[in-house]
């Protein structure tokens, strides 16, 4: 089922203007690349709210299903740049959250009840 995937973030306090630029400039030519080319990827984007990229930064991974996220952690590409990306964030204040989008299955599946059960034809036995 389709599935965003959403992680919100500050940048540690520590971290200089410079320092900032060049984890900027890491996020969109080394870590997003992998990630949007990972298999069942639709998308993945930076965004930044009024904390002038340094906080209340996220990002957005459109996904086919949540499992794609667990491939994407193990994947070799992505994987070895994990640390450098965790390694920048305030992880006291970062939430990650993943939301489903609500298609005609997903009402189905959450609205449908169990099969009723066969009837078995009761048969009396004569004598």
């Amino acid at each position: 089922m389709p599935t965003t995937y959403i992680r919100q973030f500050n940048l540690k306090d520590t971290l200089s203007d410079a320092e900032v630029l060049t984890y900027w400039t890491f996020l969109m030519e080394k870590f997003l690349p992998p990630i949007q080319h990972a298999g069942g990827i639709h998308s993945a984007k930076l965004y930044s709210g009024a904390g002038a990229l340094r906080a209340d930064l996220r990002i957005v991974l459109e996904m086919d299903d949540a499992g794609c996220y667990e491939r994407l952690l193990v994947d070799p590409a992505v994987r070895t740049l994990l640390g450098q990306f965790y390694g920048a964030i305030d992880l006291k204040t970062s939430t990650q959250r993943f939301i489903r989008e609500v298609t005609p299955a997903l009402i189905h599946a959450l609205s449908s009840t169990p099969a009723a059960a066969a009837k078995r034809p009761t048969t009396r036995r004569k004598g």
